[in-house]
Order: C-alpha cells, then structure tokens, then sequence
C-alpha cells in the first residue's frame, strides 16, 4: 500500500491533477456537508446528521465536478451514486469513514456496511462494467475505482481519497492508495497545510508493505 501525504496545496493538486479531480470540489462538499449536518435540534432522529452529511457530500461533490468540465459524468447504479471519468476509466464513490481515516496508524474503513452495488465497484478495484449504464462509447469498464472517505473528530474533518483492493464482508478490507489530505478545520472551514518554507519539494508518500 502506497500513502502519500501532500504537505502543501501545490502537492496536493500534482496528485490530484492526473485524475482530473481538484482539491476545491472537496474542500466544499466538506465545508458544506458539516454545515448542513448540524442544522438538527436533538428531537431530530439520530441518524439525521450524519445521513445529511453523506447526502450533502455526494451533492456538493457532484456539483464541484460538474463545474470542472473534465469530463466527469454522474450515473446511479443500483441507487449508488457513481462518478465516472470515462476518458481515463475511473471511477469515484463517496463514503463515510472510520477512526483510521485520514491517519497513517491504521488502515480505513468504511463506517457503514455496504452493499452489493458498491462491492462490485470495489472487487478487483472496479473492473467491471457500469451495469445498463451507456455512454456515447458503450458501457464503460472502470480500471480504477476510488473512494473519497470522510470522517469527523475533535472539531476537525479527516479525508482522503483511496483505491481499495478488496472488500471484507461488507467492508473494505485492503487499499492500494492513499491520498491523505490535510485535516479540515471547520473554525478555519479550509484545509490546513503545515509546512516550513525550507522543506523539500514533492510529496511524502511512503509505501506500506504487509507481513
């Protein structure tokens, strides 16, 4: 597993640019999404926050793609709302993420069990195609398929973007990558990057081999 941790925006959109995604979309589908979550008084469910949070990500997510105009299409196979960059056959997911997300001490999860639909996304990391879902060229295979994990603690958003490898019953088991993005503080309501001017250039990534 290869984890890379950008120290400053510039690195962040080196990573980034490749996939055709930029850091903006999701620092404001983060923004808007822990806004909206905390607009519940306690006689509210409580499940209402965090659902709101998923719902308003996934929206905002769309919307900062959509405005990008790089060719990121939005489709919903079986409910599960899917992004997909067919010139590079990749695809996209939002979900809620554990304690480990965002950390390099442990490896993530998502919070909530997933079904099938996400599953085969995932299952030899995408390669299958987008089930009934045709584009100008046909159905498209996605090579590589990523999911965008958020998770909040102690008044900071934890997020990153992974490709996962395999899944663990409902869950995902093992990652490939890891995009680590610096932490969102929501008093600040942006990224904070931490970096001495007289640090080298290029992101610190590492790889993490297992036993």
């Amino acid at each position: 597993m290869t984890i890379h941790l950008p120290k400053t925006r510039e690195q962040l959109a080196g990573l980034l640019a490749p996939m055709r995604l930029e850091a903006t979309v999701f620092e404001r589908a983060v923004s808007m999404a822990a806004s909206e979550s905390r607009t519940f008084s306690p006689g509210a469910p409580k499940s209402a926050p965090e659902i709101t949070r998923w719902l308003r990500t996934v929206e905002a997510v769309h919307e900062g793609l959509m405005l990008l105009k790089l060719g990121w299409r939005r489709f919903d196979p079986e409910n599960l709302p899917y992004f997909l960059q067919p010139d590079l056959n990749l695809g996209l997911i939002v979900s809620s993420g554990d304690q480990f997300t965002g950390v390099t001490y442990g490896s993530p999860s998502n919070r909530n069990p997933k079904g099938e639909a996400f599953a085969r996304r995932v299952d030899e990391n995408g390669q299958v195609a987008l089930f009934g879902q045709p584009t100008d060229d046909g159905e498209v295979v996605v090579d590589d398929a990523w999911v965008c994990l958020y998770d909040e603690r102690n008044g900071l958003v934890y997020v990153e973007l992974s490709r996962p490898s395999s899944m663990s019953g409902k869950f995902v088991g093992t990652w490939s990558d890891r995009i680590i993005f610096p932490t969102f503080d929501l008093a600040l309501g942006a990224f904070v990057f931490e970096v001495a001017d007289d640090e080298d250039e290029g992101d610190y990534g590492f790889t993490v081999a297992r036993r």
